[in-house]
């Protein structure tokens, strides 16, 4: 964890006018200013100067590249402009985002379980985004979503990122609170599923009011929380008004086993959605940005084009293709290597809106916000433009994702050896890659903690009352879940 330190003095940037600072991390310091053509208020993130080298530089720029290129998504921080100072200090322009950040908000209040299945949805949506532009976060948590002025979460920080499919530095500067197992033992480091758990970590943070495995009053260093991170079961919430369903998807994205959570961010925000239709909330849309293309359209040779791509709110269970590329001729953050970002301040403002990293304007097509595609011809050729098409289906549409999930059938219970009980089931509908969340639970609310199983039994404990209970929910390999677990009780 980068040590606390007092701001360097702010840099003077060419149309811009200094305000106040905003707080310092271990490798960035975040000031207030006011841009003068056009007049707004920004926050300036500048590299901090004992690590202005030329490598430190460019990871630092690779930060605004990444950005960047996910810059049209909604939910995603934008980046007005990334230029070096003056003095040589790279820095980062992005809009001022004053209400407090999802990390000032959870110290301060409760949050509603409605607010946090749609802030998961929305945040869902853009790291699905960032998955498919082959972009892995690496730093998913609470001060890392930030909150516009309009009232919606931003996900920022992506200065340690890197592509998912390559294994991360070994001192990647991750926030341990919300690391998965791998992230200590150095094994099956998939940067999607190592995202996932950090997203369910996040969520769960926001519902208890503490990261998932400190422990009010106990020993909660680093040494004791990467301990209880990798050898632990998730705890219970506690909380009467989060439903078992939100408690078995909290489980299934943070199973110890990266083959055991959710495959995507895509499948969580299913299983989010669902939960919000079974507990008759709105269901929020998923969105992602979208690779396809509307149709040519002719133009005279001399004309030039300029196109903006769309950001769409898709049905959930269409098929997800990989987006090779949110810039025109090129693959975003191939064989990029970067370093951690900035410790976040509480209430750290960032940004939405652009002017981009030179290296990604250059020659390539620019990204706007969500909307119709729009070409710009010559005076000499105006054939019709094909409007883009946004889809958006009704809740029930978005949430049918594959057919109804059938329940677990012939739950029984017998005894077994030394102080056991064995539970058995059956899959009606067996498909790939189908798995079970079990958990034991009592009459008085102390259920156990969910585990993933790929069998169709298990062995547990007999209860020290003698009456053992078992609940199983069916999940598939897409992360839908049986609505109605059954349970099955001996003694």
């Amino acid at each position: 964890m980068s040590p606390r330190r007092a701001s360097a003095p702010p840099p003077q940037l060419p149309g811009f006018t200094f305000v106040r600072s905003l707080g310092s991390g271990g490798f960035a310091d975040v000031y207030l200013y006011e841009q003068e053509r056009p007049r707004r208020l920004v926050a300036v993130k500048v590299l901090a100067a004992d690590l202005k080298t030329a490598d430190a530089r460019r990871r630092f720029e690779s930060e605004a590249n990444l950005m960047a290129q996910l810059s049209s998504h909604p939910y995603i921080v934008t980046i007005f402009e990334a230029e070096i100072t003056p003095d040589g200090h790279s820095y980062l322009a992005m809009e001022y985002c004053s209400r407090p950040s999802l990390d000032v908000r959870y110290r301060r209040e409760r949050f509603g379980v409605d607010e946090v299945l749609a802030i998961g949805v929305q945040v869902a949506g853009a790291v699905e985004t960032a998955h498919r532009a082959g972009i892995a976060h690496r730093d998913i948590k609470p001060a890392n979503i930030l909150v516009t002025d309009y009232n919606r979460p931003a996900l920022t920080d992506f200065g340690i990122s890197g592509t998912t499919d390559a294994e991360p530095d070994t001192d990647t500067g991750m926030s341990i609170p919300w690391s998965p197992p791998e992230a200590f033992t150095g094994t099956g480091r998939d940067g999607v599923r190592m995202d996932v758990w950090a997203l369910g970590a996040t969520l769960y943070t926001l519902l208890a009011g503490r990261s998932p495995f400190v422990l009010p009053g106990g020993d909660n260093s680093q040494r004791a929380l990467i301990s209880r991170i990798t050898t632990t079961a998730l705890p219970q919430l506690g909380r009467p008004d989060v439903p078992s369903s939100l408690e078995a998807a909290l489980a299934a994205t943070m199973a110890k086993d990266p083959a055991s959570r959710y495959p995507s961010a895509r499948a969580f925000a299913l299983a989010l959605q669902r939960i919000q239709a079974e507990l008759n909330y709105p269901v929020t849309s998923f969105e992602v940005i979208d690779d396809s293309r509307p149709e040519d359209v002719g133009e005279d040779e001399d004309a030039e084009a300029t196109k903006v791509r769309d950001v769409l709110t898709i049905d959930p269970d269409a098929p997800t293709r990989p987006l090779r590329d949110l810039r025109a001729g090129a693959h975003p953050a191939e064989g990029t290597t970067t370093v951690p970002d900035a410790e976040p301040t509480r209430d750290r403002p960032q940004g939405r809106r652009r002017r981009i990293w030179p290296a990604v304007a250059a020659g390539a097509a620019v990204l706007a916000a969500a909307g119709a595609a729009v070409v710009v011809l010559s005076p000499q050729a105006a054939p019709p433009v094909r409007p883009a098409v946004t889809i958006s289906r009704a809740p029930a549409d978005a949430l049918d994702a594959g057919g109804f999930i059938p329940e677990v059938s012939g739950l029984t219970a017998r005894t077994g050896a030394a102080g056991t009980v064995v539970f058995s089931w059956k899959n009606p509908a067996p498909k790939p890659g189908d798995k079970y969340m079990v958990r034991t639970v009592t009459a008085d609310g102390k259920d156990g903690p969910y585990k993933t199983l790929e069998k169709t039994t298990v062995t547990v404990p007999q209860a020290s009352d003698g009456r053992t209970c078992l609940e199983v929910q069916l999940r598939r390999a897409d992360g839908q879940a049986s609505a109605d677990p059954p349970r099955k009780c001996l003694g």
